[in-house]
């Protein structure tokens, strides 16, 4: 089975910049999927390409087995929302949303009983008769989003739909979209550079950096299991302990062994060591056991939490790590900043990378 978009190669150019650097990349049928990166990364060039809003100077677009390559967009088969909402604000919300059926020729009633149903898709019955201006930013992006599924494409496009809206807003919508996106079945990519809102929307990930991608995977990959060190930074927040190859699947700090994948690594090589904040323990140094002897920095208080950053004995400049207490632990663990502990990184939980 053919996939709903087949990425073959895209290289695209501005003068002497590389936006997109040989992009290759299957897109499956009614997956929501985003493109995640740093401003200038390439990810909405890319969106933009697909759309046909840019000509790749190399490679190929195919869109539900059909070669879209060369085609203007107006011959493409997809929807789009910009981060803008790009409504008119002359036209009612009615004539936004059915915008895309009049171009189709699509008679009045049915244009009417279109428009209608959207507006019940999208939670905002009854307000066709309205102007954009009359309301509120979430309201317009619902409308943008219902003007986009108008003439039931086969490919839904978002470019960082969410971007302009407050956060409480935003946290809504996301979970309004995926939802809708579910019951639609519509395949759908979302452009963000917002680490949370790809987490949680995404069946898949494409992380992108200097136009190439970096990774792709589900979620829950990318963040546990990052295969560059960009994706490493970049996703979350992540520790660097230098350390070395101690033996397969093993690295050593100080002494303390732990487990890490070590393929391509040679023994008693110097490796930078990625630890995830909440894959480390925190214990007062009193306690017995093993682990780096270091002093609590500071304390940030999260709701669920804290964050304690601890400067190891020893470490460059007394670097801080950062370790994640659940907010029950810290009774027993009696951490206050300037009092000495220890940190464990937890079994399995690091990924060792080539020193930068």
């Amino acid at each position: 089975m053919d996939p709903a978009v087949r990425i073959e190669g895209v290289v695209k150019r501005f003068g002497a910049f590389t936006a997109l650097d040989g992009i290759d990349l299957d897109i499956r049928a009614g997956e929501l999927i985003c493109f995640l990166g740093p401003s200038g990364c390439g990810k909405t060039t890319l969106l933009r390409v697909i759309a046909g809003l840019e000509q790749q100077d190399a490679g190929r677009i195919h869109q539900g087995g059909r070669d879209v390559s060369r085609l203007p967009t107006s011959e493409r088969d997809f929807g789009i929302v910009f981060q803008s909402y790009a409504l008119f604000p002359n036209l009612s919300v009615a004539e936004n949303i059915g915008y895309g059926l009049v171009n189709l020729g699509a008679s009045r009633a049915a244009r009417i009983s279109r428009v209608e149903e959207l507006l019940d898709l999208i939670g905002l019955p009854g307000s066709g008769r309205k102007y954009p201006a009359q309301l509120s930013g979430g309201q317009q992006q619902r409308v943008a989003l219902a003007r986009a599924l108008a003439t039931s494409p086969s490919l839904l496009l978002l470019d960082e739909p969410l971007s302009a809206l407050d956060a409480r807003v935003r946290l809504h919508l996301r979970g309004e979209i995926r939802a809708l996106q579910r019951r639609l079945g519509v395949t759908t990519i979302l452009v963000t550079h917002d680490q949370e809102e790809a987490l949680t929307i995404a069946d898949r990930i494409v992380v992108m950096n200097h136009g190439c991608i970096e990774q792709v995977g589900a979620p829950e990959e990318v963040y546990a299991a990052p295969r560059t060190r960009f994706v490493a930074e970049f996703v979350g927040t992540m520790n660097f302990l230098r350390a070395r190859v101690s033996g397969p699947g093993r690295c050593a700090i100080d002494g303390l062994e732990i487990p890490c994948a070590t393929d391509g690594l040679a023994q008693d090589a110097e490796i930078d060591l990625a630890i995830r904040p909440e894959d480390i323990r925190v214990v007062p140094d009193a306690e017995p056991g093993p682990g780096l002897a270091g002093e609590v920095a500071a304390l940030e208080f999260l709701g669920a939490g804290f964050r304690a950053a601890i400067r190891l004995d020893g470490a460059p400049d007394r670097a801080a790590i950062l370790c994640d207490l659940a907010r029950h632990e810290m009774p027993a663990r009696r951490l206050v900043p300037g009092s000495r502990c220890r940190v464990v990184p937890g079994p399995a939980a690091a990924r060792a990378f080539p020193c930068a």
